[in-house]
């Protein structure tokens, strides 16, 4: 979707405006896809889960399908089976979430087990532990998040930081007094360990009223970055609007997958503008590529926390130089050709043996057999290596 220029601020901009204000406080809105890294599925791969298994269990077609989040083929498979019972949510629509959480799982206790199951032995990858290092030098104060995995409490209790958990279970613990050494860390759709979890359409249309009070009282003076988060339950979009729409100064920075901007994004953005206050979106690649640019920015000039940085970076494996393409000036003495199609890998590639005639040309027989069909097909020894595009 196309959207006006003017709601966008180029990431190098925005690294400079957070360290330009590191006199002030700051705290992280993060959603699902912070957690991939860390070994917790996406939302998106939760849908799919969820397909899947009442595809199963209704459609009586007990053939093994390969793993749909890993194929294309499974899912359209799927997919064209849910269209036909006229009664699910179209592909894409905002209402997949929660719709297929109560579908395949209606009896609350089995979707808290699923969430557990995603999150059991799972470990706080390297944007978490960048981010408890920017809580340990006063920048981020606060945390707060739509998931149930519990990682923040973990990367907080590995930097030996207090982690200050406020769940549904427990939501009179948001009126306390900020303390330096501790983490405020929100749960606004509950947590694996604990018996609320917010996921269907009834439980996510309700935003609890003290985390909307909390959220405006809160951001009045304070920046909000958000990463990882789609924008689809719309009370949280809601509360966001009150919040940030009452008078204040407080910024909200919204850091995004890409540079396309959803409709609910954009809504946000362009609202809270309109009542005086400013409000960002930022095209990135991700939470943890977000962390380690602000934590290298803005502490290059300090050589112990450059150590620091650089410790946390030896146990973990991440490639962390990007390098953007650039031509540089100067005389030409050599030339580069290159049709500049771009290079993708299939999803899947099916391997079969075929008897061929004596003097049968091998490419031309296979020319013949995927004529106009969605195939590539690859003759190698005495096997076809083959898959769909």
């Amino acid at each position: 979707m196309n959207m006006p220029e003017n709601l966008y601020l180029e990431f190098d901009a925005f690294l400079r405006s957070i360290k330009q204000n590191l006199d002030g406080s700051f705290g992280v809105l993060l959603g699902a896809g912070a957690s991939i890294s860390s070994g917790i599925q996406s939302a998106n791969d939760c849908i799919w889960d969820w397909k899947f298994l009442i595809y199963q269990s209704l459609s009586g077609n007990q053939k093994k399908l390969v793993d749909p989040k890993k194929s294309d083929l499974s899912k359209d498979i799927i997919q064209k089976w849910l269209d036909v019972q006229g009664k699910y949510p179209q592909l894409g629509s905002p209402e997949e979430y929660s719709f297929y959480a109560e579908a395949s799982y209606p009896i609350d206790a089995d979707r808290t087990k699923y969430f557990e199951s995603l999150c059991n032995g799972k470990s706080p990858y390297v944007g978490y532990k960048l981010l408890c290092l920017l809580n340990k030098y006063g920048i981020v104060k606060s945390v707060w998040s739509t998931n149930f995995d519990g990682l923040v409490e973990r990367a907080a209790q590995q930097a030996n930081i207090t982690p200050i958990a406020i769940n549904l279970d427990c939501v009179d613990r948001i009126y306390r007094t900020e303390s330096s050494n501790e983490l405020l860390y929100i749960a606004l759709h509950g947590d694996c360990k604990f018996r609320t979890l917010k996921n269907t359409e009834k439980e996510l249309d309700s935003q609890n009223s003290e985390f909307v009070s909390a959220l405006r009282r809160y951001f009045v003076d304070k920046n909000l970055i958000i990463i990882g988060y789609s924008g689809r339950d719309k009370s949280l979009m809601f509360a966001l609007k009150e919040a940030f729409t009452d008078k204040g100064a407080g910024r909200l920075y919204w850091c995004g997958y890409g540079k396309d901007i959803t409709p609910e994004i954009a809504d946000l953005i362009q609202t809270i503008r309109s009542a005086g206050r400013q409000a960002f979106y930022i095209d990135t690649n991700g939470f943890d590529n977000v962390m380690l640019s602000l934590v290298k920015f803005c502490f290059n000039e300090d050589s112990n926390k450059q150590e620091e940085i650089n410790e946390i970076l030896k146990v973990i494996s991440i490639d962390n130089t990007t390098t953007p393409f650039s031509i540089h000036d100067g005389s030409t003495k050599k030339y580069l050709k290159s049709n500049l199609i771009p290079a993708t890998f299939p999803d899947e590639i099916f391997q079969f043996q075929i008897s061929y005639d004596k003097n049968e040309n091998r490419w031309k027989y296979l020319r013949e057999k995927i004529k106009e069909k969605p195939l590539i097909a690859v003759p190698y020894k005495d096997k076809v290596y083959a898959c769909r595009y």
